[in-house]
């Protein structure tokens, strides 16, 4: 009984990350904010999200706590199901797979936006697009310091930054995070 209790929560708690991941796409949309769902999504993600704001400063001008908040989601989610499963819950390894999962979840998503302006410089964009100009703004927090070190300039600086980025995705969030978080299952 208790299994399927949890794994109703489980369920329930996935269906929350999704109401937090369509309201951070609302935000992407002039006026969506301020419809009724989402004014509806605004009431149902808002308590979990404002402390996390108040603890998670903006990277690069862009709010990562709708990010942190559903990896916190899932992380409960599995933390419930493994409770239920084995009526043990490994608090430390949770935690370290929590902050690793997020980890992960940044580097990709700094990844994906070096990667749009590399393809916008590649395509020569128009420089004056809202869009172009609101990337090339987000993304310079990570081409500065690159092409500060390597003397670069350009779009040279932002392909290096992609490349340096991606390297240490594969790095970290591929080879040496799922060896930290196996060694954090055995804690």
């Amino acid at each position: 009984m208790a299994v399927v209790l949890v794994g109703d929560v489980a369920t329930l708690l996935n269906l929350y990350a999704l109401c937090i991941f369509v309201w951070a796409l609302l935000s992407f949309f002039p006026g969506s904010q301020g419809s009724t769902l989402g004014r509806l999504l605004d009431s149902l993600v808002m308590p979990v999200i404002a402390p996390l704001r108040r603890v998670l400063p903006r990277i690069g001008g862009l709010d990562f706590s709708p990010l942190l908040a559903i990896v916190l989601v899932y992380a409960l989610a599995g933390a419930l199901q493994g409770a239920a499963n084995s009526g043990f819950v490994n608090v430390p390894g949770t935690v370290i797979s929590v902050v690793l999962e997020f980890l992960s979840a940044l580097l990709v998503v700094i990844v994906l936006l070096l990667l749009i302006r590399v393809l916008i410089g590649l395509l020569h964009v128009d420089p004056w697009h809202p869009l172009v100009h609101a990337v090339r703004q987000i993304t310079d927090a990570f081409v500065d310091p690159i092409a500060r070190l390597s003397r670069t300039r350009g779009e040279s600086a932002a392909v290096l930054a992609f490349v340096v980025f991606l390297v240490l995705y594969v790095g970290l969030a591929q080879i040496l995070f799922p060896i930290l978080q196996n060694g954090a299952g055995r804690l």
